[in-house]
């Protein structure tokens, strides 16, 4: 590995005269977000929702963390859903809001014990209990359903969604980066392992009248408690 280049004063992003400006990193209050690296998990940061009697933990053997949701029996059908939580379990921290002229970041990096049979649903969205079952009004998500190794993304506002299907393929025991960036003009960009995989020009679709959460689900697809690995997740908008 090379040495890194060394700036000894520092970097900046902020313009001269500017109340950072003489700070010798870049300006932190340019965007909001969250990020969790999974390195400990507690119940109080998440509001739940199970049908059974799911488990999450955080892995004991996946270097830097891993959140496993387990569903609770080995039956299809069965759940581990989650949302972040703005007061230690009770309400969700829906502080994510999209706009035109403010750029927005999403990214994760997950794997499944059985993806074929496993549903999946990671990414920003309004207050949902069950979102296989019961569908979120408004966010955008990834998804994925039982019998299918694609991956799709899905755009939602007042119950009408916009659907890019296979934006990726996912496989087992094997792990996959997804994420999107959303330009503040008229577009989301999506990416699978980093690699840039297309757009789609949202038109009235953009979810920008609801504020959303970070959330995770995972569904059973067969009778087999299949796992759903998270290593990290984390969520970016422009002030």
């Amino acid at each position: 590995m090379s040495s890194p280049q060394r700036y000894a004063d520092g970097v900046t992003n902020i313009a001269k005269g500017k109340t950072l400006s003489e700070m010798p990193m870049p300006d932190p209050t340019v965007t909001h977000g969250y990020f969790n690296d999974f390195f400990q998990y507690s119940t109080a940061d998440w509001i739940t929702s199970t049908s059974g009697t799911g488990t999450l933990a955080v892995s004991d053997t996946v270097v830097g963390g891993a959140l496993v949701l387990t569903p609770g029996a080995a039956t299809e059908g069965k759940f581990d859903s989650i949302q972040l939580s703005k007061d230690g379990g009770t309400n969700d921290s829906e502080v994510f809001l999209f706009a035109t002229g403010k750029k927005a970041w999403f990214k994760t990096r997950i794997y499944g014990a059985d993806v074929s049979d496993m549903e999946l649903d990671i990414g920003l969205c309004i207050v949902n209990t069950d979102l296989r079952n019961a569908a979120p009004s408004d966010g955008v998500w990834f998804t994925s359903d039982d019998g299918t190794t694609d991956i799709d993304l899905i755009i939602a506002k007042n119950s009408s969604q916009v659907k890019v299907s296979g934006v990726g393929t996912w496989a087992d025991t094997t792990w996959i980066s997804l994420g999107y960036y959303w330009d503040g003009v008229d577009a989301i960009h999506y990416f699978v392992d980093d690699v840039k995989k297309g757009e789609v020009y949202v038109g009235t679709s953009l979810p920008d009248d609801e504020y959303l959460a970070v959330t995770i689900s995972n569904e059973t697809g067969e009778a087999t408690a299949n796992a759903l690995s998270v290593d990290y997740i984390g969520a970016w908008m422009e002030r």
